[in-house]
């Protein structure tokens, strides 16, 4: 496990909710107007149940209950009205399971379920829809890809255990026998993810049965597969999903309150954006930028990252700013890469690449805990007392380390003596 000391939590600023002006539900530019979208597990138009009006299948749903024909079975829908994702509430205890967690969240004034509400999609509440003759209850949620014109989509399911206690014994071994090698080597699993190719412009799918193939090995090639990095590995984009996935360890390091099982991380980011970012960048000669004028404690060395000013919030945690200037190192200096994300990790003015202007309207990757139906809190007694949850911590680390491993490969291609010995 990283010992890194973690950042102060960064609070996430929101916005309102913009009422949505077309029937696009996430897909690229210029497709509204068509009918209805495919939802999730659909092979063609006819196997979309009657729905009421306003309310389409979400079209970029990549894991999770499917929609199928002649069956109760029903995927993610969207709402038109207002941009909300609605999630069918699992019968029996599991649903409403769920629906208290998110209403403890929403209502806490604790620190510990504050920090939480932050990590997780915005709550705003449940309804009732008919659909095929019966009164079906759906929890709403935030879009995660609301404004995204490529919405690519990772789901990871953390925790090498994804039983709850009050699963049978069949159950068990169900669970136990999915995504053995990658559960075994990663403490997490890969169901389901959807990206569009920079260099086909074509949107590709990957299921659970493509995840359950994966090793140790071809994980590392999935995650670079969906971000892309085909085309070259972006520091922006991974600066903004470590951003987030080091709030949720910070989270998993401390927190004693739940035990998560089944419980994913949601990665999302916009092709539409990164690929401008990478042509930027392939432009650009890399050079090191001019060091500004201190007056603190003398100038900066090659390989010392330089800050500006920070500020902090009414939570009294430190807020990244609009800019920073870029790690500064020379042919001479030692890639210390285990320091450098040292530093990132303390100071979140290094954490998004570039950021001029808006805050909100410069984020375009973010990373989102998700699926709580089988969340339990944990009593605390004299005879037990308080303890992390082992199980997600595991895989929220290693996940984390992948990541900042995939960082660390971003530096050393945009090197500015890239190849020289």
């Amino acid at each position: 496990m990283s010992q890194l000391k973690l950042p102060p939590y960064q609070k996430r600023k929101t916005s309102a909710t913009k009422r949505p002006t077309t029937l696009n539900v996430g897909g690229p530019a210029g497709s509204q107007g068509k009918k209805s979208p495919l939802g999730y597990g659909m092979q063609n138009a006819d196997e979309c149940p009657t729905l009421p009006d306003g309310f389409l299948p979400l079209p970029c749903q990549v894991a999770g209950h499917a929609f199928h024909k002649g069956t109760n079975s029903l995927g993610l829908l969207k709402s038109v009205d207002d941009g909300s994702v609605l999630k069918p509430v699992a019968k029996l205890l599991a649903g409403q399971r769920e629906i208290k967690f998110y209403e403890q969240i929403t209502n806490a004034s604790a620190r510990e379920l504050v920090v939480l509400r932050e990590l997780t999609p915005q709550y705003r509440g449940h309804q009732k829809l008919p659909i095929g003759g019966e009164l079906i209850d759906f929890l709403k949620l935030e879009d995660l890809t609301h404004g995204m014109l490529e919405p690519c989509i990772m789901d990871v399911k953390i925790g090498r255990r994804s039983w709850d206690p009050l699963a049978t014994e069949e159950k068990r071994l169900y669970e136990a026998s999915k995504y053995v090698e990658s559960r075994e080597a990663y403490g997490f699993c890969i169901p389901g993810f959807q990206f569009y190719s920079l260099q086909t412009g074509r949107l590709q799918r990957y299921g659970k049965e493509y995840g359950k193939k994966l090793t140790e090995v071809t994980v590392k090639d999935a995650v670079r597969r969906f971000l892309n990095a085909d085309v070259g590995l972006c520091r922006q984009q991974l600066i903004q999903l470590l951003t987030d996935l080091w709030n949720i360890q910070r989270w998993a390091r401390t927190q004693t309150s739940f035990r998560l099982y089944a419980s994913s991380v949601l990665l999302v980011y916009d092709a539409r954006r990164l690929k401008p970012v990478l042509q930027h960048a392939g432009k650009r000669t890399p050079h090191t930028p001019s060091t500004p004028t201190g007056t603190g404690s003398g100038a900066s060395t090659p390989g010392t990252p330089v800050f500006c000013t920070t500020s902090v919030n009414e939570l009294g945690d430190v807020e990244p700013l609009q800019h920073y200037f870029k790690i500064q190192r020379s042919h001479s200096a030692n890639h210390n890469y285990e320091e450098d994300i040292k530093v990132m990790k303390e100071n979140y003015t290094f954490m998004l690449d570039n950021l001029v202007g808006s805050y909100e309207d410069k984020v375009w990757a973010k990373a989102r805990m998700i699926d709580f139906a089988h969340t339990f809190t944990q009593p605390s007694t004299t005879e037990s007392p308080p303890s992390v949850d082992r199980n997600y911590l595991a895989g929220i680390d290693s996940l984390v380390k992948l990541f900042e491993d995939l960082l660390k490969d971003c530096e050393i291609q945009n090197s500015p003596r890239q190849g020289v010995a």
